[in-house]
């Protein structure tokens, strides 16, 4: 699958900010909440020349903790260009990618210089998702509210400060030979 035509048509980062209206306040607090120490820098630096499609939508609370580390990481990296896409106008793409048959987001696509898929990411780390698989059952069996789990996950992004997203994409980005 050739991602060129999806990546011609997201929308850059900047703009994409002008779509998240009063969320946006807490995805600045989580940019600013994470920090990469200077051993993590050096090993983000080294992370090959990517282009990233991301798919998104702006209410999202796994998004708006997640995408703020990722433009952490790009920056850090310097050399990735990156796109947005809203997942509803692009169902199609989102279809083809579905979590437990649903459309979770975040999803993030790494691509290499020719538009190929790399790897693809998401919808939240492997930690924040356990939270979620840890009271799946009591959600279906209604002894918790769904909004009480997503209350655990989104302080365990608060006390994370983006270090389990960058530790595991740092893993992936090892495993699928993208280190320089």
């Amino acid at each position: 699958m050739n991602f060129s035509e999806y990546f011609n048509r997201g929308m850059v980062y900047d703009d994409y900010i002008s779509h998240l209206g009063e969320k946006l306040e807490m995805h600045v607090q989580h940019y600013n909440r994470c920090t990469i120490e200077e051993d993590t820098e050096n090993e983000i630096k080294r992370i090959k020349n990517l282009k990233l499609i991301i798919l998104t939508d702006p209410g999202c609370g796994d998004s708006l903790a997640i995408l703020p580390i990722v433009r952490k990481i790009s920056e850090t990296n310097g050399s990735w260009d990156i796109r947005i896409l809203i997942r509803d106008d692009n169902l199609d793409l989102m279809d083809q990618f579905l979590t437990r048959g649903g459309r979770a987001v975040p999803l993030f696509f790494f691509l290499d210089e020719d538009y190929s898929l790399v790897f693809y990411w998401g919808p939240r780390p492997k930690i924040a998702q356990q939270i979620y698989e840890d009271h799946r059952k009591m959600i279906e069996n209604k002894e918790i509210e769904k909004l009480e789990v997503i209350k655990k996950i989104r302080n365990f992004y608060s006390r994370d400060k983006g270090q389990a997203i960058i530790s595991e994409l740092l893993s992936l980005f090892k495993e699928y030979n993208c280190m320089n």
